[in-house]
């Protein structure tokens, strides 16, 4: 058996204290940034009216996946046209339970709120497809969530399996009927620790299934 001199050890020991005191660093930022995120958050629900929203939007079908691609061509037609595209609400709303209902039928709409694009803006929209509608005022159940868009994928997933069975549980403990589905993407923020995110309201209208229903969602029904 080696045994080192005591005062090698003790340098040793001297020289490993910066890099566990980095390690404990590194491990509480990413603890702090995983709260953050939303890890480790499980959302409230609540019952709040709204009132009605005139949009610019465009219809699709297929599976969620396509989803967000379409929200990033909604994004490049509004910027390329609007100085203040970050701060634009944007809107999606989903007509069909992706679980019960096969991935080339699900019917969806995104879009953005009106006032917030100029007239530059709105010609542009029009020229790729799309048309105005008012969505209509109306008593939903809400949870609310923040969007980190840099983290991609993995923000959307934390937000599908946070909210959603948050809003279904709710639902279904107040025997309330559930409409339509929305997601209400405010303006751009930053948070406490200097990461952008995108406020977000989920939302399930009551009652009236055809709540929020576009002409083509309803033709197709």
């Amino acid at each position: 058996k080696i045994c080192l001199p005591l005062h090698n050890r003790l340098n040793i020991k001297v020289m490993s204290l910066p890099w566990i005191a980095l390690g404990v660093t590194a491990l509480v930022l990413f603890v702090v940034f995983l709260i953050q995120i939303g890890v480790f958050t499980w959302p409230t629900v609540s019952v709040e009216d709204v009132k009605p929203t005139q949009v610019i939007y465009k219809y699709h079908t297929g599976g969620m996946k396509k989803v967000g691609p379409a929200f990033k061509a909604l994004s490049a037609l509004i910027g390329k046209n609007c100085d203040h595209d970050r701060n634009a609400r944007m809107v999606g709303v989903y007509y069909d339970d992706p679980e019960k209902t096969a991935e080339d039928k699900t019917r969806w709409a995104v879009g953005v709120v009106e006032d917030d694009v100029d007239a530059s803006a709105k010609e542009s929209l029009a020229k790729a497809g799309y048309k105005t509608f008012l969505l209509q005022g109306c008593t939903t159940v809400k949870t609310e969530w923040k969007f980190y868009p840099q983290l991609g994928p993995l923000s959307i997933l934390l937000m599908v399996y946070r909210c959603y069975p948050a809003l279904d549980k709710y639902i279904k403990t107040k025997e309330l009927h559930r409409g339509n589905a929305m997601e209400f993407y405010h303006g751009y923020k930053k948070s406490s620790i200097g990461i952008g995110f995108i406020p977000v309201d989920v939302r399930f209208a009551l009652k009236d299934i055809n709540t929020w229903a576009v002409p083509e969602a309803l033709e197709s029904k």
